[in-house]
């Protein structure tokens, strides 16, 4: 009876002892999970934003990455997330980071960090159990986070990173039909970023809207900097979202090289097809020390046109600018055109000036493009606006490198926006700051924009 007595006892200790040790390593492992995978976001946004020795910019230069393990006092973003979630400030946790260069069944990026795994340990004193078992046990997770790419749709993108009133509305209304998800980014860290006086209409933003703000249901709008609250007159609709603090989002169409200097460019007087008054001026494509474009229909065959100088891209008062119609595909813009702007000129859509122009629809390096700005050109204030018609299909690319603007704040691109006729653009704008006046809405229908490979972080393991 002593035997079985004491079989029975060893056994009900062995049971409860598996019941409550086994209760805490179970919560213990949930808590290693969540501080694994807190850690290894953490990191991922520090590369992805460069904003700590876990950012891209030390590993630029295509060394890899060092695998580290946090010391208990370690500053560095992944060790700091893993002890604000309770594991890495004692001798009994184990906190390892190392850089996976591949992840399966993930498509990374072609960033030199495109990867981060944190592996969370720490040695648990048993109880009861110990009576049949060992003293101490052992508990881990493992946390993978990534930069990968995702097929996107552009949005309103303004990329200068510090300035106070990166966006502002004046007294023009701004709409946004369709497009994806978050409709307006703000990169800048300035507390003032964005100054919004009146409606910025996102109500029929998003993917359920084909562009035509029939069916929308709400887009987001992104800060970086501030303010924290939404501004009383912007309307998200549904499902919209104000987010801030956002990660600023990186430039799309940085990995764009800039075009080669083409052959000089010609123009010629026409009439008949495709031209709607008696007489217009045919521009072919090709390389122009200014086009100015007053009094006058001018139309414009596919291709690129590289604009130098000082006149800039200009469309004046009683100037209509249309796309040339009947003429074969150019094989860079397909039936649509660049311009490419250098030198000191702007972009100049304005007066009581008409302009239907259309960006490239071709898959080459320039797809869904219009309005292309030298990336390195100095601080210029470009205009699109005034009494005419302006419908604008593809993307206007107008700024700077975010180097440029981090090392030179004042070295910008900025675009004046409005006009009281009504500007509508089928794509997106991606700009160095935004500024709007006039006295109707200005439309955007991101839906037409281009679809591009973006990149994001993400939680994967």
């Amino acid at each position: 009876m002593l035997l079985v007595i004491l079989g029975m006892s060893l056994f009900l200790i062995g049971a409860l002892g598996l019941a409550i040790d086994g209760g805490q390593m179970y919560a213990h492992r949930q808590m290693a999970q969540t501080a694994a995978d807190a850690a290894a976001e953490a990191g991922i946004m520090s590369v992805l934003a460069g904003t700590n020795a876990t950012s891209a910019f030390p590993f630029a230069t295509g060394i890899p990455p060092t695998p580290f393990t946090c010391s208990t006092i370690d500053g560095r973003t992944p060790c700091v997330y893993a002890r604000t979630n309770g594991f890495g400030a004692s001798a009994a946790d184990t906190v390892t980071v190392d850089y996976p260069s591949a992840v399966a069944g993930v498509p990374l990026s072609s960033d030199p960090v495109p990867a981060i795994r944190v592996t969370v340990r720490r040695v648990l004193n048993t109880g009861l159990i110990r009576f049949i078992g060992p003293s101490t046990t052992s508990i881990g997770a493992i946390g993978v986070a990534a930069i990968v790419n995702q097929n996107n749709r552009v949005p309103l993108l303004v990329t200068h990173p510090t300035l106070a009133n990166a966006l502002t509305n004046g007294s023009a209304q701004l709409k946004v039909c369709g497009g994806p998800p978050r409709s307006i980014e703000v990169n800048s860290n300035n507390a003032q970023a964005v100054s919004i006086s009146k409606v910025v209409d996102l109500s029929h933003a998003g993917p359920n809207d084909p562009g035509d703000c029939s069916s929308g249901t709400g887009g987001d709008f992104a800060v970086f900097g501030g303010p924290t609250s939404a501004p009383a007159s912007l309307n998200l609709g549904l499902v919209g979202r104000y987010d801030q603090p956002a990660t600023p989002q990186r430039d799309p169409y940085a990995n764009i090289p800039a075009p080669a200097v083409p052959a000089l460019g010609t123009k010629s007087v026409i009439s008949g097809v495709g031209c709607p008054v008696a007489q217009c001026t045919l521009y072919t494509p090709g390389l122009y020390s200014g086009l100015v474009v007053q009094n006058d229909t001018a139309l414009f065959r596919p291709g690129l046109y590289y604009i130098v100088g000082s006149a800039g891209f200009s469309n004046q008062a009683n100037g209509n600018m249309l796309m040339a119609v009947g003429y074969p595909p150019d094989p860079q813009t397909g039936s649509g055109m660049v311009v490419y702007n250098t030198g000191t000129g702007i972009f100049d859509i304005g007066a009581n000036s008409n302009a239907h122009l259309v960006g490239s629809d071709n898959n080459s390096f320039y797809e869904g493009l219009l309005f292309f700005e030298d990336r390195n050109a100095v601080a210029l204030t470009h205009n699109v606006g005034g009494g005419g018609t302006i419908v604008l299909t593809g993307a206007l690319y107008i700024t700077n490198w975010l180097s440029v603007m981090q090392n030179q704040p004042s070295q910008y691109q900025n675009l004046d926006l409005g006009g009281n006729a009504g500007i509508l653009i089928n794509g997106s704008i991606v700009v160095g700051t935004l500024s709007m006046a006039g006295t109707s809405f200005v439309t955007f229908n991101l839906a037409a924009g281009p679809s591009l490979i973006t990149r994001r972080a993400a939680l994967v393991r």
